[in-house]
Formats: C-alpha cells, sequence, structure tokens
C-alpha cells in the first residue's frame, strides 16, 4: 500500500498535470479543436505550424486520463467494502480506452490525414469520430464510475460529509458534456467543460489535502 505522503504527492501531481492540460486545451491548441469555430482549413494550418504543442497538449490529456484512474484506485481504502466499488473502479477504467484512443487520433492521427485527404474531408470526420469517443463516451464513462464512487464514499463516516458531497455535481457537470458532445453542441460543452473541469480538479485537491493525510483514522479496508 501507499504510504500517505506518496498518496499525497501522486494526488498533486495528478491535479497539476490536469490543471497544465486544461490550460493548455483553453490557451494554447484552442485554434485546432473544432469548438475553436474555425475552418477545417484554419485548423489543419494551426496544427501543422503547432504540431509539437498540438501533441503535447493532447500527451498530457492521456497522462491525465491515466491519473484519474489512479486517483479513484487511491480512494478505494476509503469505501466501504462492496462490489459496487469496484464496478465504480471498472468503469473509470473502461472510459479510458475510447478517451486515451481519441487523443491518439488527434495528436498522431489528424495531423497526418491531409497527406492522404488534401480535401480535409477525412480530416473533418476523424475530428468527429475523436469527438464522440473521449467526449460522449469515454467522459460519460467516467461520470458514471466516478459518480458511483462519491456516493459510495458517503458509507464511510467518518470521512468529511461535506467534502464528500462537494464532489456529486461535478460529476453531473461531465454527464453535461457528453450530453452536449453527443449533439455535437460546442458552445454548451466548452461550458460544462471549464465548469466541470475546475469544479472536479478542486475536489481532487481538497481530498488529497484533507482526507489522504488523515488515512489511519479515515480508511476503512486496512
Amino acid at each position: 500500500m501507499l504510504n500517505r505522503y506518496v498518496k499525497i504527492f501522486l494526488g498533486i501531481t495528478i491535479v497539476v498535470t490536469l490543471t497544465i492540460a486544461c490550460f493548455q486545451m483553453a490557451f494554447v491548441i484552442t485554434d485546432g479543436l473544432v469548438a475553436s469555430g474555425n475552418s477545417t482549413i484554419e485548423r489543419n494550418e494551426f496544427i501543422q505550424k503547432n504540431l509539437t504543442l498540438w501533441q503535447l497538449g493532447w500527451f498530457n490529456w492521456m497522462l491525465g486520463a491515466l491519473g484519474l484512474l489512479t486517483f479513484c484506485i487511491m480512494l478505494l481504502p476509503y469505501i466501504p467494502k462492496s462490489e459496487w466499488r469496484m464496478l465504480g473502479v471498472l468503469l473509470v477504467g473502461l472510459g479510458i480506452v475510447p478517451d486515451i484512443g481519441a487523443e491518439v487520433i488527434f495528436a498522431f492521427v489528424i495531423p497526418h490525414s491531409h497527406r492522404i485527404d488534401p480535401t480535409l474531408a477525412n480530416m473533418q470526420l476523424l475530428e468527429m469520430i475523436a469527438m464522440q469517443l473521449t467526449g460522449t463516451l469515454g467522459n460519460g464513462l467516467y461520470n458514471i464510475g466516478g459518480l458511483l464512487l462519491n456516493i459510495l464514499l458517503l458509507g464511510n463516516k467518518s470521512l468529511p460529509r461535506n467534502i464528500i458531497l462537494a464532489g456529486i455535481p461535478g460529476w453531473f457537470f461531465g454527464f453535461g458534456l457528453s450530453i452536449a458532445c453527443a449533439f455535437y453542441a460546442f458552445d454548451v460543452a466548452k461550458f460544462f467543460t471549464a465548469t466541470g473541469m475546475v469544479w472536479s480538479t478542486a475536489w481532487m485537491l481538497a481530498i488529497i489535502l484533507f482526507v489522504f493525510p488523515q488515512e489511519k483514522t479515515m480508511k476503512v479496508d486496512f
């Protein structure tokens, strides 16, 4: 088992990684995204001129996906034993498959798709596929699994109830993002992405700072 200091360090690293990934999406690779409103030609030109930054941005989201799963696993000792807690982690783990698959498409397939199809029709198709994989399917599985784990944490009476309850809205913001992506509502998707990521990372940080240091008194699985 990880000692509490390793947990705290690893947890903060995960939060920092997610924060950097969000910053990159909002301010660095924005012009290459469908939600930017730029034309396909403009998006492709941006990607070609900023390929390293583009790929680094998506690489950080891949790390963030793995970090989310790691964080959920670190929550397990604080959740009363049941088959439901493993289901929650399994759903988050399943979400990684389409999510990272989409990020690979964005980072390494789309930048070279114009060589096969100069009309950029394939690029548009790949963007839509990747968006559904990450925004709808992967994000949806993350939020179902995460919400389940969050609710199960309420069964541990030694945890600070206000902090645990505070995490629940973040998962519903995530569901809003999945629905917005499913219907290609980009402006709505941007709202839920920003709100959900800020809320969720703040909640994760609260768990790291106020729960992980007290593992001896708050753990239920010794």
